[in-house]
């Protein structure tokens, strides 16, 4: 009979027995599992049972193989725990340890030890002031809020002014609930993230509309940055427009087009301003092409939509289906002593210009006028911005609507009327 001197012992005493005893019987051995080799040496856990209870089962592995026990049978798995092994009585013991040494086990091991790593943390110990439960009575007195600081009233130096709330402390931050959350004795800076002595506009009278920005307040100067650094509700509002926004300008020919301001918050240069479309019967060249009036439909010999009606002329000027009607203008005439604002072309641009007490012919155009809307001595010159802020009409003082009144024009959109020739 082959010997196997590489199986332990226990192994060699039960197996070596079964396979003798098989071939004295001429019984034929069973066949063994699926995935075992001719070489097996079991086939059931009752084979490698070595009869050691203190060593845990032996296994009968799927190869054939005998396995030991992982897991001694009396390991509970805790380290609170001293584990023993009775072979005898075959039986397992498990006594909780006193890791601290304070004579209490850990209440994870049926003792009663809330903290057993910490030797003055148990039942009946005296409550300091360190942040712990110290007595294990689920507890903590310094700290009943568990926000790291403590109750002045139990321990000398705490500096917590609510002990029993932990949105107040100190450092904590102030929100609009109209306690003293950081413990500062007051509620002035509630809701002051940003330090700027302004309070958030979320707070009741709160009036900081950007509290994470201590530049940001009622009391900042306002710049050019496209934002409302004093909080009126109007960003870049002491500039002619707002930087980066889309704004009416004065095209290199003339016309009112679009344009983006620029960064320091002033209208677009003539040449980045982008002209309209053309517009039919006002005489100008609104696209900057060099034409006029180019793909306007023409009605009754040459009429343009939209011009002004022309006295004793015959033609039905503004195409209303009604020729020389009383309201028209005379052919060549200007309401007699009349002032209407012009383009004088110089560097302020703006002039100013005289019916003739005729009412024939408009004057020349005396320069150094101030901007339609604007007062003498604050803004002269060809100001887009301040003409669109006062509603004055941009070109001229016409009836361009044709209500009666000259002071009621929309800004940079209206353009001059027609004159009749």
């Amino acid at each position: 009979m082959t010997s196997h001197p590489d199986r332990p012992l226990a192994l060699r005493r039960f197996a070596v027995p079964a396979a003798a005893l098989g071939l004295l019987l001429g019984v034929v051995p069973a066949l063994h599992p699926v995935g075992c080799g001719d070489d097996a040496e079991c086939s059931s856990d009752a084979d490698c049972d070595d009869g050691v209870f203190c060593n845990g089962p032996e296994t009968c592995t799927r190869s054939g193989r005998c396995q030991a026990a992982l897991r001694a049978p009396c390991d509970d798995g805790l380290a609170c725990t001293a584990d023993s092994c009775d072979e005898a009585a075959r039986s397992c013991s498990h006594v909780a340890l006193d890791l601290d040494g304070d004579t209490y086990t850990d209440e994870a091991c049926g003792g009663d030890d809330c903290n057993d790593e910490i030797p003055h943390v148990h039942p009946g110990a005296e409550e300091l002031c360190d942040g712990l439960d110290n007595d294990c009575d689920g507890v903590v007195l310094e700290d009943r809020d568990g926000d790291g600081h403590y109750d002045p009233a139990v321990c000398p130096g705490g500096d917590d002014c609510d002990d029993d709330d932990r949105r107040r402390h100190p450092g904590a931050p102030e929100i609009c609930d109209g306690i003293d959350n950081d413990c500062d004795g007051s509620i002035g800076d509630e809701a002051d993230s940003d330090g700027d002595t302004f309070i958030d506009v979320t707070c009741p009278d709160g009036d900081d509309c950007d509290d994470e920005s201590p530049a940001v307040h009622p009391a900042a100067d306002e710049v050019c940055n496209g934002r409302d650094d004093d909080c009126n509700g109007m960003p870049d509002d002491p500039f002619p427009c707002v930087r980066g926004t889309i704004v009416a300008c004065l095209t290199r020919c003339g016309s009112v087009g679009t344009g983006r301001c620029t960064d320091v918050c002033y209208g677009p240069e003539p040449d980045a301003c982008t002209p309209p479309d053309e517009t039919c019967g006002n005489g100008v060249d609104d696209d900057c092409d060099g034409e006029t009036d180019e793909g306007c439909p023409t009605v009754d010999g040459g009429c343009p939509p939209g011009a002004e009606e022309c006295c004793d002329d015959g033609l039905d000027n503004d195409c209303d289906g009604v020729t020389d009607e009383t309201d028209c203008r005379p052919r060549g005439g200007c309401p007699a002593g009349e002032y209407r604002h012009c383009n004088a072309g110089t560097a302020w641009g703006w002039g100013l210009q005289r019916c003739n007490a005729a009412g024939t012919a408009w004057g020349a155009c005396l320069e150094d006028a101030p901007a339609p809307g604007c007062p003498w001595g604050l803004l002269t010159g060809w100001d887009p911005f301040c003409c669109n802020a006062s509603g004055a009409c941009c070109q001229d003082t016409a009836d361009t609507d044709r209500d009666g009144r000259t002071d009621d024009s929309v800004g940079l959109s209206c353009g001059p009327e027609p004159p009749c020739a």
